[in-house]
This record gives C-alpha cells, sequence and structure tokens, in this order.
C-alpha cells in the first residue's frame, strides 16, 4: 500500500512514523512545500549569531505527557524548565514601576472575562468575551493577561468559542520545557531521521506545492508542481487557513460539513521579535516576563529575558495587535518596539542581530495557531463547535490531521503529533477492513 503525506510538520512526521512501522504499507510519500521539516515549527539560528530564535513554538507544554519530551531526549537536545514569573510595565505619576499582574483594575477585566466565559461556555456558539468598550492601558491589560486572551487563543476574546476552549484537555502542572537549540530545530532532526531508519520505503518530496486532489474510493492523485502522484490513501496536514483559502482544489468538492469546519477553523496572529542586547538591562530580569501596552496600534508587548540567553530580549505580541504588526514593514516594528521598551525601561540599549516573524503573510501558514471562530448564527448553533470533530472523518481516501483536528490540546506541538499518529492508525485501520473485505469474497468465490 502506497500513502501520501501532504506537509511535514509534526503531524506529518508523526503519521509518517506511525505508518512506516507497518509492514503492510509499501510506500510512503511526504510531500512539503518549503525545503525543510517542522512546518510551523521553526528555528532561525542565523538572524542572530549563537541564539536559536524559536519562530513558532517556544517550549514543550505538558512535558509529562508530550512525546517531544522523548524524542529530545532520544536525540540529545538539551532541555531548561521554564519557571517564569508575569509582571506589568505600568506609566504612574510616580514614574515607570514594575507591578504585579493582579493590580485591582487589571484584576477586574480579568474577572469579567472569567465570568463572561462561565457562562458562554455553556452554550455551543457563543464568545468567550465582549469586545472592551474602551482601549485604556486597564482593558489592554485584562485581556492580555488573561487566559482566554489572544496570547493563549492567537485571536481576542470576542472573536472565539467560548465552548471549544472548554473542553480543552488540563495541562499537567509540570514546568514548560524550552529547547535550548530550538524547538523547530529538534523537529528538523526528527523528521530528518525518517529516511535513514525506514530505507527506500520513504521518499521525501521538498519544494512541493500541491495543488490539486483527486480522490475517489480506490486512490487519490494529487499535483504539485508539473507532476502527478497516485497512492492508496492521503494524510492531510496542511493548515487549516490554507485549505480554506481554496490554495487546493479537491475533486470531487469536499462534503459540506468539511467545508464549513473549514470557515470555523482559522489561525489567528501571533508576532515574535528578538534583539540582542549591547548590555543587561537591571529592569528586565530573566525568566519574568513582562506585559507592556503599545498606544497606536493599540496592544499588548509581551517581552522577557531567557535564563539561558539573557543578552537577547524576545518580544510576542497576539491577536489583532500582531494582525496590525504584521501589516507594517519590518523596520517599522523593530522601531516601534524599540521605542516603547527604551521609554519604559532605563538601560536597554541593543547591538547587531535581531529577528522577526510575519506568519500571516508567509504562503505555507497564513497565520499562527488555530481558534474556533464566531460566524453568526444562534447561540445552540453546534456547527461551529463540531468544526474540529468533523475534519478529522475521513473522506474516501482523504484523511486529515493538524493541531486544529484536536479538541483536547489544539494549538500546540503535542495536539499536532497525536492527529498525526490517529489519522496513521485510521488509514491502516481502513486498510485491514478492506484486507479482510477482499479476503472473505476470494474465499466466497472459491
Amino acid at each position: 500500500m502506497k500513502v501520501a503525506i501532504i506537509g511535514g510538520g509534526v503531524a506529518g512526521i508523526a503519521a509518517a512514523y506511525a505508518l512506516l512501522a507497518d509492514k503492510r504499507v509499501t510506500a510512503v510519500h511526504l510531500l512539503e512545500a518549503t525545503g525543510r521539516y517542522g512546518g510551523r515549527a521553526r528555528t532561525d539560528t542565523a538572524s542572530i549569531p549563537g541564539f536559536a530564535f524559536d519562530k513558532g513554538a517556544q517550549c514543550i507544554q505538558d512535558p509529562t505527557r508530550n512525546p517531544l519530551t522523548e524524542i529530545a531526549k532520544k536525540l540529545g537536545f538539551e532541555t531548561v524548565e521554564e519557571d517564569a514569573g508575569y509582571r506589568l510595565r505600568v506609566e504612574t505619576e510616580d514614574g515607570w514601576k514594575t507591578l504585579p499582574t493582579t493590580e485591582p483594575a487589571i484584576q477586574a477585566i480579568v474577572d469579567e472575562i472569567q465570568a463572561s466565559f462561565n457562562e458562554n461556555s455553556q452554550k455551543p456558539n457563543v464568545i468567550v468575551a465582549g469586545k472592551p468598550r474602551r482601549t485604556d492601558a486597564a482593558e489592554l491589560f485584562g485581556h492580555a493577561t488573561s487566559t482566554y486572551g489572544p496570547f493563549t487563543e492567537s485571536a481576542e476574546t470576542w472573536q472565539t468559542i467560548a465552548a471549544d476552549r472548554a473542553r480543552e484537555a488540563e495541562g499537567d502542572g509540570a514546568n514548560n520545557l524550552l529547547v535550548t537549540k530550538g524547538i523547530g530545530s529538534l523537529v528538523a532532526a526528527w523528521g530528518q531521521k525518517l529516511r535513514p531508519t525506514s530505507g527506500s520505503s520513504y521518499i521525501e518530496h521538498f519544494g512541493a506545492v500541491v495543488s490539486r486532489i483527486v480522490y475517489d474510493d480506490d486512490k487519490v492523485t494529487l499535483t504539485y508542481d508539473s507532476q502527478r502522484l497516485t497512492v492508496d490513501a492521503c494524510i492531510v496536514t496542511v493548515p487549516v487557513s490554507v485549505l480554506g483559502n481554496g490554495s487546493i482544489v479537491f475533486e470531487p468538492p469536499l462534503p459540506d460539513t468539511h467545508r464549513n469546519a473549514l470557515k470555523v477553523l482559522r489561525l489567528g496572529s501571533y508576532k515574535k521579535l528578538a534583539l540582542r542586547l549591547r548590555t543587561p538591562p537591571a529592569d528586565i530580569v530573566p525568566g519574568t516576563h513582562y506585559y507592556l501596552a503599545e498606544d497606536d496600534p493599540p496592544g499588548v508587548w509581551q517581552y522577557y529575558r531567557l535564563p539561558y540567553a539573557d543578552d537577547v530580549l524576545i518580544a510576542h505580541a497576539a491577536g489583532d495587535f500582531a494582525a496590525a504588526l504584521d501589516g507594517l514593514p519590518d523596520s517599522e516594528v523593530f522601531k516601534l518596539f524599540k521605542t516603547r521598551i527604551q521609554t519604559a525601561c532605563d538601560g536597554v540599549f541593543f547591538t547587531t542581530g535581531r529577528a522577526l516573524t510575519n506568519w500571516s503573510n508567509e504562503p505555507a501558514a497564513r497565520g499562527a495557531y488555530s481558534y474556533s471562530a464566531f460566524i453568526g448564527g444562534g447561540p445552540d448553533d453546534p456547527d461551529a463547535l463540531r468544526a474540529r470533530n468533523a475534519l478529522t472523518v475521513p473522506v474516501k481516501r482523504l484523511y486529515f490531521a493538524g493541531e486544529a483536528t484536536d479538541p483536547a490540546c489544539y494549538g500546540t506541538l503535542q495536539a499536532a503529533y497525536f492527529s498525526g499518529e490517529r489519522a496513521a492508525q485510521a488509514v491502516l485501520a481502513d486498510v485491514h477492513a478492506s484486507c479482510a473485505a477482499f479476503d472473505r469474497a476470494a474465499t466466497v468465490a472459491r
């Protein structure tokens, strides 16, 4: 049996390993649009010499049950526990101060969002919380520090469905693990082990941009560049934003359930930048994450120094703020952050070396990670909440995977891993069923 996998991120790699472990699979073709493994897990080691800048995932979440923890050990990648604290950097009448995130005015907003979530999560199609009535610093900070805000969901609280988050699995309670060489480097190294461990049964196709998928009950034919590949089954791990924008034509068109799911499932915006520091600033303690409000465009930066690379300052932006930054030239984004951080903190000076992301404009991604969008309908309309599960249902010989298809821990690398294994097992189960049916028919014929 020949199987194709579209996408060389965590989901695609996990699916490949699972398929290649089964003797019934004679060939696995992995088609990746870029020239590397990793998908949205990508490490930039060139922009800031000596520093691994993770453009996507920053840490291994839930390390006691995340498969990447064991993969890092096997491949010899050093990890460091992240024991982060969170603080606000706020301008007061007495100058700039570092304050707790539980400041009364901010905590009131957080509590308001929590109460809204508690109520709205009881219905399948209601947003987490309403849009702020104003955009003062307290509301900006409240939405940024809320566990339901853009730094968690990659979208704003008034864009995401509460019931989607309500069914998310609880974390394991362990500290996240930082990978000193970068998570993207770890995932790439894991993918690069496929060929030497699988021999000729594994074929990788880099730079293969799939434009058309023709499928029926027995086979799937993929068109990429000027080539065609026909296989017995295909696992699609392409980000939902790319599937939803029509970059790949399906013949016949996908069922209404899947097309509706792709209207709901979207990738939000998340932006990261890094700058090398000339001297260590006293106002920024390594291991502590600080929130700093921006005026125009309005939003919140989260910035910090890593305990093992404290000569680099990293900053994040998310949701609508990140989307606005993605629309600016890179030089303007760096200038905006530099101006703001040097206003808020003493002794912040930079030297050469900087890095930046722009996932919104990446052709193979078109966003950061998934959320279930509110697209109208009544509060009891079940369609939006069904979207993640709907996309896991095979369509003839097509199977779908990726972090967006996992309701329990969407938006994470472990979700991508589990979804890839799930899709591979579904392929193998269907193969087994088909073989059994063929054997029964042959027996009857004899």
